[in-house]
């Protein structure tokens, strides 16, 4: 019992401190999270929880398994008129707590408990898993179900090794058929691939398959489809077979042929990025790598192997490319990396060659660079300038830095996990609350909001906008929000609804010029609003219009 009063006070210390800060103040970010949020808004005005949608386009992307998630916090929240969007991140919230358990439980398997601590918490305080854990989406809660899949996959390997007859246990099938079954649910057949290439890439090791047998396959297998079919035959039979034309085809396999919505990327993308995702862990990230790969016969390491690399390989393969995609083998490198420290504790001779030591170092270096540039330079651009605050942070960054570098070069193996907590909390506390909930120019969108209601407009008035048409604005206003395609058309819009307000963005202003002057129509403009549309890359300038009153 005290050991789990414990493990819930840890898991409370992480929220409290890794994902409170900005989790209630970040306004909704474009474009991904204000999609979800969206659709997910309107699967509870509609009532409908099958078909997903944004406005009156259906969004056959992802299967409903978020979307339920998000629409059980937000009801529970205020509902669709009144859930602010952190109600829609709860999920993502509860999924990285999630995630940092089965991370822990398949450590727990393969690595003594004090390696499979250090690893689970390294990748709960990483950057990559708390900036999702901050995002209403997938991604956090597809790791969460992804990692209870290899968990169960873990702990049913190591046994046939310790216990080669012994029965396969039920918790194991158990995780494997729900982990598999709520991934599917949540994004498709990605736990799919990480387990079966797992499984594969185990089998060419020299791990064997008879261990997948103890598993009770005919068992989990259904199980996962028992989560999945209900919602999979519902759609189809709602929308005919256009959701999984338009999933497989427009979504997932646009992905294999090309560079999607442009997210293209280099192979080894994810390779140059991993250092900063993994941050401040992957400091030790390549002598980990280094000393699983030496021992990759030592079924530890074999199967920590086998979970991250082929994974890894296809996303680094695919065209289209984002941060987070190889978030669901982030659990298996900070293993590794447990793994690594812990054989420091046992005075292990470190077999790393000095150069790669070395690189590794530098790199880490370049990133602690990066983030304390990341919170002069937001400020500068886009907050007005840089505060007290802003250098502070920085400074404190660099400094509680130096000082987890000096635990590693001293060998003061003790301290690296509190060092690097520290480190952790301290740069994205700065970044999430600071740095990012002090630039107001990128909060285009909810100034916009705010406008809008200041100038009289209300839930259920007639709103149009012409050139800025960002997800989250959908969000922040109204579902009927009309998205017109020039500023003529908004013109039309407030002649056709003298009632109603037009947001028109600034290189929409002339043709709306010529479309008030076309209509005879006579505006005011209510309000103006500058900032910096980040999904653009570019400075806007947007006005909001009301038809001039009769006098």
């Amino acid at each position: 019992m005290p050991s789990r009063v414990s493990a819930a006070v840890l898991f409370l210390l992480y929220v409290l401190v890794f994902l409170t800060p900005g989790f209630f103040s970040m306004p909704p970010l474009d474009r991904d999270e204000s999609r979800f949020a969206q659709a997910t808004k309107q699967m509870l005005e509609t009532g409908d929880p099958v078909e997903i949608r944004f406005q009156d386009t259906a969004r056959n992307k992802k299967p409903v398994g978020i979307y339920w998630m998000q629409a059980a916090s937000a009801a529970a929240l205020g509902g669709p008129a009144e859930a602010p969007i952190w109600a829609y991140r709860i999920p993502s919230a509860i999924g990285a707590v999630l995630a940092i358990f089965f991370t822990y439980l398949a450590g727990a398997a393969l690595l003594d408990r004090r390696a499979a601590a250090i690893g689970a918490v390294l990748f709960g305080i990483s950057v990559l898993m708390v900036a999702e854990g901050h995002i209403g989406k997938t991604d956090a809660m597809q790791t969460a179900a992804i990692t209870a899949m290899m968990a169960g996959f873990a702990r049913a390997f190591m046994r046939q090794r310790t216990e080669p007859g012994a029965a396969g246990r039920w918790s194991d099938t158990l995780l494997i058929g729900a982990g598999l079954g709520v991934s599917a649910l949540i994004k498709g057949p990605v736990g799919l691939m990480v387990g079966g290439l797992a499984i594969v890439a185990l089998w060419l090791m020299g791990g064997g398959l008879g261990w997948v047998k103890r598993t009770r396959p005919l068992l989990w297998a259904p199980l996962a489809l028992l989560i999945v079919l209900p919602w999979a035959v519902a759609i189809t039979l709602q929308t005919g077979w256009s959701f999984w034309y338009d999933a497989i085809w427009g979504d997932m396999l646009s992905k294999v042929a090309g560079a999607q919505e442009k997210h293209s990327g280099f192979p080894g993308y994810y390779l140059l990025l991993v250092t900063l995702t993994l941050f401040p862990g992957s400091l030790l990230l390549i002598p980990a790598a280094w000393r699983a790969v030496q021992q990759r016969k030592a079924p530890w390491a074999m199967f920590l192997i086998a979970w991250a690399v082929p994974t890894w390989l296809v996303f680094e393969i695919l065209p289209t490319k984002l941060p987070h995609y190889v978030l669901p083998v982030y659990p298996a490198l900070a293993l590794a990396i447990g793994a690594y420290v812990g054989a420091r504790f046992a005075r292990e001779p470190d077999a790393t060659p000095l150069a790669a030591r070395v690189t590794g170092r530098v790199l880490w270096g370049l990133m602690v660079v990066v983030i304390a540039a990341v919170m002069f330079y937001i400020p500068h651009l886009y907050s007005g300038g840089i505060g007290f605050t802003d250098i502070a942070f920085a400074l404190v960054v660099i400094a509680a830095a130096t000082i987890l570098m000096a635990i590693v070069l001293s060998d003061t193996w003790r301290l690296f996990l509190p060092g690097a907590v520290v480190l952790s909390a301290i740069a994205l506390v700065g970044i999430f609350a600071n740095t990012l909930g002090g630039a107001q120019d990128l909060g285009v969108s909810p100034r916009l909001a705010e406008a809008a209601r200041a100038a009289g407009w209300t839930p259920g008035e007639p709103i149009a906008a012409s050139g800025y048409h960002e997800p989250s604005l959908v969000f922040l206003t109204a579902t009927d929000l009309r998205l017109v395609d020039d500023g003529a058309a908004a013109a039309s819009f407030l002649k056709a609804n003298p009632a109603g307000l037009a947001i028109v963005e600034g290189r929409e202003f002339q043709s709306f010029e010529s479309g008030v002057a076309a209509t005879g129509i006579r505006v005011d403009k209510v309000s103006e609003i500058e900032g910096f549309n980040y999904s653009r890359g570019q400075k806007v300038d947007i006005g909001l219009y009301r038809l001039r009153p009769a006098r």
